[in-house]
């Protein structure tokens, strides 16, 4: 299984957000402090809102901060808004209505099941523990990867999270 950008980004906004509790971040600063797009992170930040996990203030002195403390936001909680929980298997092609494996297979049961497993263990985690991590020193960021096919060498480093 493989995560979406959109949750590593959610994730990358929340640790910012975190690591700055007495400001009021904004879009622009988390863009180039983690070299993705003010459009994204503006893309996720409704989403963040929605779910509980950031307030924002308007205008000038505006910006975003956590809308809870860190120790409350499970990592459990970003998948939950940022990635879709409803796995299926593809029935090619058919109308959904007339799919023959659907009642004949238990693969969706399979597939579900084994997501609420994942929920379940980064339920033990959250967003306190990443920054623990970060101000313990625990993670090193990793150096530069080599460029991409656009020529720009990209860092990413909240990878240095999920190691």
């Amino acid at each position: 299984m493989r995560l979406t950008k959109q949750t590593s980004y959610a994730l990358r906004i929340l640790l910012h957000c975190a690591l700055h509790p007495d400001q009021q971040v904004k879009a622009a600063e988390i863009a180039r402090a983690y070299q993705i797009t003010e459009f994204n992170v503006l893309k996720i930040i409704p989403i963040l809102v929605h779910g509980g996990l950031v307030k924002t203030t308007r205008g000038r002195k505006g910006g975003l901060r956590l809308g809870r403390p860190p120790g409350e936001i499970r990592i459990s909680d970003v998948v939950r808004l940022t990635e879709d929980a409803d796995l299926q298997a593809d029935c090619f092609g058919q109308v959904q209505d007339k799919c023959l494996i659907r009642p004949a297979a238990p693969i969706n049961r399979i597939f579900n099941n084994a997501f609420s497993a994942f929920l379940e263990v980064l339920d033990q985690h959250t967003l306190e523990d990443l920054v623990k991590a970060r101000k313990a020193g625990q993670v090193v960021i990793p150096p530069e990867r080599p460029a991409s096919a656009g020529g720009a060498k990209a860092i990413d480093p909240l990878m240095a999270y999920f190691d």
